[in-house]
């Protein structure tokens, strides 16, 4: 075929192609504007508080991306339509929710974000210097109240192949082996003020008391294959909390939550929280949930009180009906000893916890009502036949005696047996003296006297049931 004959076909190929490709991308940029002027997004940041630069080789770390939105100029956290990657020959991997996991390989790299037609980078280094020891308690200077938690970022010291050193942030490869020690800096004994715990790579101080502390971090040195104790940290535990309070767990305006429901069904629970109130920095009030700092007790076996697995709210459970029982709670250095408590667990007694009037301490107290397990349903057979509420039942053979068996069923979804309860009343409605009796000796029988309808109610913690019976031949 003659070259000229298809070059016009070769030239509209090549057009229909670039046009399809430009279409493409032009679709690509519309969407990647649209994901950001639906969120009101004008910029986007890693957040500068929140961001390490230097991380060891085999640790992890969880990125996150903020954004700023025009007409407020709010900053917000970003987590969907954010798109992750590493700069090209990477042997760090990141996945699609910023979780980093870092090479085996020392080696520097690049975090890049983009949130729509947006893109932010970062360089990264990744270390092989070995940890030492820790030898700061955070990287920045805090202030701290009672029945408070605070995030804390160690700072330890590292040093590499060539002898030189590297202070940052202790990595995720040694934060969850570290021991913390806590004590008491006028005696010098374990405190009962405060501890930390570690959980998902974070280390936090949860402080329970006012007063002055002394925390020491020991670790496995990678350099001496010692285990290394930090020199002492002091930190102070201030009593800045205002006031203290009982509230529903399901309330989330702390600022005007109280206790709503008082009355309690036996064997069912009812979730509090407790509410410290502190002075901002500003000067206007802070509302927290304090549940997981505070001390809690009861001052009876009417109700068990556990505090629930993430130690965010008290799960009360009702034990005898037609009772009560006082739930407190206390912040601060209260009357009862807790020397034998696992504070790393939550402070709950089985009796009342109070404060003395002489001592940095603030309690409150609820009273909750245990009550019989509502009944939601009656069950009821004759002659073991299943009867239905209103609707008649007819037994042939003119039987000598009706025999009714009554079950309760409660809230709790569990049933029982109450024929001869004495709360169950019987009232023959219809047929009494000329088709039944009642058989004073026997709750629930009935003496057959003649043929017809019988219609008997019956009343049991305020439900009712009409039991409709034909007698015939």
């Amino acid at each position: 075929m003659n070259f000229k004959n298809i070059l016009p076909l070769i030239l509209v190929t090549l057009f229909v192609c670039l046009t399809a490709c430009s279409d493409k991308e032009n679709e690509t940029n519309l969407v990647n504007l649209h994901i950001a002027a639906e969120q009101d997004i004008i910029s986007i940041n890693f957040p500068t508080d929140d961001i390490e630069t230097v991380l060891s080789i085999n640790s992890v770390f969880d990125f996150s991306l903020q954004g700023q939105k025009s007409q407020t100029q709010e900053l917000v956290t970003l987590t969907e339509n954010v798109k992750w990657s590493l700069s090209e020959n990477a042997s760090s991997s990141i996945d699609k929710n910023g979780h980093f996991i870092a090479g085996a390989n020392a080696e520097i790299i690049t975090v890049n974000a983009q949130f729509g037609h947006l893109v932010e980078s970062i360089e990264i280094r990744i270390s092989s210097a070995l940890f030492d020891r820790v030898i700061e308690l955070n990287d920045d200077v805090f202030s701290i109240e009672m029945c408070q938690s605070q995030d804390i970022k160690p700072v330890g010291r590292y040093v590499d192949e060539d002898g030189n050193e590297e202070i940052r942030s202790v990595d995720s490869t040694i934060i969850n082996t570290i021991e913390w020690l806590v004590r008491n800096q006028e005696d010098n004994i374990e405190s009962q003020r405060a501890h930390i715990e570690t959980s998902n790579n974070q280390a936090a101080l949860r402080t329970l008391s006012s007063g002055n502390i002394i925390i020491q971090a020991k670790a496995l040195s990678k350099i001496t294959g010692n285990v290394e104790t930090s020199v002492d940290f002091d930190q102070q535990i201030g009593n800045g909390l205002n006031n203290i309070k009982l509230c529903d767990s399901s309330d989330t305006d702390l600022l005007n939550c109280i206790v709503d429901t008082t009355d309690l069904e036996k064997d069912k629970t009812l979730s509090l929280i407790s509410v410290g109130t502190y002075q901002a920095t500003d000067g206007s009030s802070l509302n927290s949930n304090i549940s997981n700092n505070s001390k809690w007790g009861i001052d009876n076996t009417n109700a068990t009180i556990t505090l629930s697995g993430d130690r965010q709210q008290l799960d009360v459970t009702g034990n005898s009906e037609n009772t009560s029982a006082i739930i407190s709670v206390a912040c601060g250095d209260i009357v009862q000893s807790i020397a034998n408590k696992d504070i790393t667990k939550g402070v709950v007694f089985e009796s009342s916890v109070s404060c003395d009037n002489n001592i940095d301490c603030l309690a409150a107290t609820e009273e909750i009502k245990i009550s019989s397990l509502a009944v939601t349903s009656l069950e009821v057979t004759a002659n073991s036949q299943d009867l239905t509420d209103g609707q008649s039942l007819t037994l042939s053979g003119s039987p000598a005696e009706i025999t009714l068996v009554v079950t309760a069923v409660f809230s709790n979804n569990t049933s029982k047996v109450i024929t001869e309860d004495s709360k169950l009343s019987y009232s023959i409605l219809q047929g009494n003296g000329t088709v039944i009796e009642e058989n004073e000796d026997v709750d629930g029988e009935f003496t057959v006297i003649g043929l017809g309808t019988a219609e008997i109610k019956l009343d049991f913690e305020g439900e009712s049931f009409i039991a409709l019976i034909r007698v015939t031949q």
